[in-house]
This record gives structure tokens, sequence and C-alpha cells, in this order.
């Protein structure tokens, strides 16, 4: 994964002597990019104003790179895709699924359980460095949410509708326990932004953000969105028709269910750039109407977390990947298990696990550390405070372990 976000006033993409041109001559800005030479996979364009020619959508399409627009409140407006296989007998098939009651259930339940893992993976990770974060007090109420709806749920003979709403409510009890512990954390890592949750006072989701962790959060909800697009886009699943998610008019049900399983990714990137940056009010946008949208440095800030936590590599198929590929290859498995080319439905996602050397409770251990510390731990002068730039500079750190053990 390796988005360019493209923003500001009078910025233009196109297309000069066989090369790719972005360019922005009020910042004195340009880039250049040789065909089949491009390592960026997707090009993010935030903002209201500029210009892009048919010739470098052209561009953009033959190397496989897909143009995602967002709008004013950093929601996805739409995408441009490369064409998509004409596989029409794997739709049919998917078609199939979604109305047969029992492989419809089974499938959305699968979802549901992989979700449930991978929050409680990085409920888990998250305790082992914040106090804040109770995670044995966490898991006894996923374990009794599991427990009342395994209870509540013996009934077989009851009709789809019913069995799939028990299943979206019970899966709603389990993201609120989620978002309580998000909540609870940016809290204390940016307690000036008055994050209370997801829903604002008149009921309703915060796409048009009332604060400044909504607006980080449906920034990175909007990459995502793209990413599993491009995705369902390539293999050939018809995006509308879902299995967890309801089909209603103008939602890309399956879209929404797949991104089900990798919002942890968005939630932690939000929770690092918190964690490292030390954001300020000052580095948002008020609108007139009192929503809050990300500065361009700010956005540039978020979308290299997500890059860097959808490019950490781990064990899956019996090799490394990165979570870019894991969410390919998942989508993948899951149109064989469609077509019936597999009878085998596994979409629980690799555990992931966050580095001890960059954490912020050593990080603010490096920082306070004085010299007399620094001459016990066997550290050179200089190398402190290399570390100590890329600290304060939001980089990634790395302490030998030998030194790590010795700090912690």
């Amino acid at each position: 994964m390796d988005p360019l976000l493209v923003s500001g006033f009078g910025t233009s993409i196109n297309v000069e002597k066989r090369n790719l041109i972005i360019q922005n001559k009020l910042k004195n800005e340009k880039l250049e990019f040789y065909p089949h030479q491009i390592d960026h996979d997707s090009i993010i364009v935030d903002g209201h104003t500029g210009t892009i020619t048919f010739e470098s959508m052209r561009w953009l399409m033959k190397h496989d790179i897909n143009l995602t627009l967002l709008n004013w409140n950093g929601n996805l407006l739409g995408i441009t895709l490369p064409q998509e296989p004409k596989l029409g007998k794997l739709r049919i098939k998917q078609y199939q699924k979604h109305l047969d009651d029992a492989a419809r259930f089974q499938i959305a339940l699968e979802l549901v359980n992989s979700k449930i893992s991978s929050s409680v993976n990085l409920i888990r990770e998250l305790s082992r460095f914040y106090d804040v974060i109770q995670y044995n007090l966490v898991k006894s109420q996923f374990d009794h949410e599991i427990q009342n709806y395994a209870i509540n749920s013996r009934d077989e003979n009851r009709p789809i509708s019913d069995k799939l709403k028990k299943l979206m409510n019970f899966e709603g009890r389990i993201a609120q326990i989620h978002l309580d512990q998000f909540k609870k954390l940016v809290t204390k890592l940016a307690p000036e932004f008055k994050f209370v949750g997801r829903m604002n006072k008149s009921s309703s989701w915060n796409v048009n953000a009332s604060d400044e962790v909504n607006a980080l959060l449906n920034y990175g909800y909007a990459i995502l969105e793209s990413r599993v697009r491009k995705s369902l886009n390539s293999v050939g699943l018809d995006p509308v028709i879902g299995f967890l998610h309801e089909t209603t008019y103008a939602k890309t049900a399956l879209v929404y269910d797949f991104q089900e399983l990798f919002r942890w990714i968005i939630d932690y990137s939000v929770i690092r750039l918190l964690d490292d940056s030390k954001l300020k009010k000052s580095d948002f946008i008020v609108t007139e109407n009192y929503h809050i949208r990300l500065r361009e440095t700010t956005a540039k800030l978020l979308i290299e977390k997500i890059k860097n936590n959808f490019n950490t590599k781990v064990p899956f198929r019996g090799k490394n990947y990165t979570y870019d590929n894991v969410l390919f290859y998942k989508i993948q498995e899951f149109a064989n298990f469609i077509s019936e080319k597999s009878n085998k439905l596994d979409l629980k996602i690799t555990e992931f696990k966050i580095k001890d050397d960059d954490t912020i409770s050593l990080k603010e251990k490096i920082l306070k550390m004085t010299p007399d510390q620094r001459k016990k731990l066997g550290i050179n002068k200089s190398t402190l405070w290399y570390v100590k730039k890329n600290i304060v500079e939001g980089k990634n750190i790395k302490i030998y372990d030998k030194i790590l053990s010795k700090i912690q």
C-alpha cells in the first residue's frame, strides 16, 4: 500500500511526453513519474479545485492506480477502478448465496466472528502499554456477550431476517465495547478534542465530523473503503450484494462487510497519530457549519500511519505478507468459497502485535533520559540525540534488544 495525497488550490494532473505530472505552481511543487516506474498504487484527491486530464486518467488506469476522490468532510465521494474481470458465473453464485438463508447466515456469522477476534486482539495489545485499558475486564465483557448471544440464538427455525437482526444487534454491542475502550484511550491522548463517540447529538453517524477524532476516523475509513472496493473489483465480486449488511439503495453492502475486518487498522492508526504527533486544534479546519476537516499536513500524517500499518508483514499462508496482501487474498478466498471452488470459509485475520520499541511509554522514558542514565545503559550520546529527534518528529525508532530490556 502506497497512496499519494494530492491536495491544494490549483493542483493539476496531466501527462507530458509519456510522464505523469502532478504539480502545484502556487506551492512550487512538482512530481514527475515515468511509465511503469511509479511506486504509488493509489492517488487520493482531497480538494475542491484543480484539474485532471483524460490522458492522465488513462495513464493511471493502465498502471492499475485507482483515483480516490474525497469530499470536504473526508468521506469517499468516488473512485476510479481498472476494468473488472468478466466473471458472470461468480456473480450468479454470489446472488445465489445471498438468497440462500443458511449460506448467508454462515457468511455473516463468520464476518462477525472475525471482527470480534481482531477487536479482542487489538485491545489486548493496547492494554500492554496503556493502563486505561483493562484487558481482563474487557475480555469478560466480550465473553458475556458471546455467551448471551449463543443462548438466545438456539432456535434454528427463526426466519433469516430475525437471525440477522439478532446477529447485527450482537455485533453492535461488541462494537460498543471496542468503542468504549477506544474512547478512553483517545481521551487520555488528546482530551482537548472532546471525543464522545461515533454518534452525535442527533443520533446519527458522525459523517460530518463534529470533533477532530471523528474527522480522523472518517478520513481513514474512506481510505479503507477505497482499498476494499479495489480488491473486490479486481476479483469480480458485486460490491452491492453483501451478507452481513443489508442491500439497500445507494449502498455497497459487501464493501461494508469487508471493511469490518480491517477497521481496527484505522483505529490503531488514529491512536498512533495522536500518540506520536501530539496534534493540536490548529491542525484541523473548522467549517462555517462547525464541522471539522483535516488540514493537508494532518491528512498526510494519517495516511503515512495507515500505510505503515497496512504494510506490516504477518505470517499468512506459510509466508510473511502485508495486511494489504491479506485483504486481497481474503477476498480472493471468499470468491473461491462463493464460486464453490473451495468449501472452506475462513475470514479470520492474522493477529497484530505492537512492537515493544515503538510505544508511548518507552518514548517518554527515552525523552526524559538523563546523561547519567544514558551512560549506565551504555547508549552513545549521538545515538540518544538521534533517537530523541526521531521521536519528536513522529518517526519510527529502533532500539536494540539488549538496551531495550534495560530501559523497560
